[in-house]
């Protein structure tokens, strides 16, 4: 059975890598104000 605290330790991880990359990777101007409020994991 997996863990449910390090299920949500992985998906905030995931979250925050994907909102770094947003904010310093992508360059559209339309995301100057995006906000990346949660990440799932499924199995």
């Amino acid at each position: 059975m997996t863990d449910p605290a390090k299920v949500r330790r992985h998906a905030e991880r995931i979250r925050e890598l994907v909102a770094s990359v947003v904010r310093s990777q992508i360059k559209d101007p339309r995301l100057g104000m995006i906000t990346i409020t949660d990440a799932r994991i499924t199995a």
